[in-house]
């Protein structure tokens, strides 16, 4: 899935606040946590600290810009 539509499956779901993304990179996969809080996103690293912070948080612009040419797998739906 790319991450157009992901944020939108995210943005339509009203009972989940993130999903659990696994990106694939050729034969490398890296897991990811993507949350909604108010009007924003928050992407991290599956080993890093969640913390709502400012340098985690992105607008849709930013994330359609940034990971555009990405694609994902919905591993989980975060409650």
């Amino acid at each position: 899935m790319k991450i157009k539509e992901i944020l939108e499956k995210l943005d339509s779901e009203n009972n989940y606040i993130g999903f659990q993304l696994s990106k694939r990179n050729g034969l490398i996969n890296t897991t990811w946590l993507l949350y909604k809080k108010d009007l924003a996103y928050y992407f991290f690293d599956i080993n890093q600290k969640i913390a709502f912070e400012d340098n985690y948080k992105y607008s849709t612009i930013e994330l359609l810009n940034e990971l555009e040419k990405a694609s994902f797998e919905i591993e989980l739906s975060i409650n």
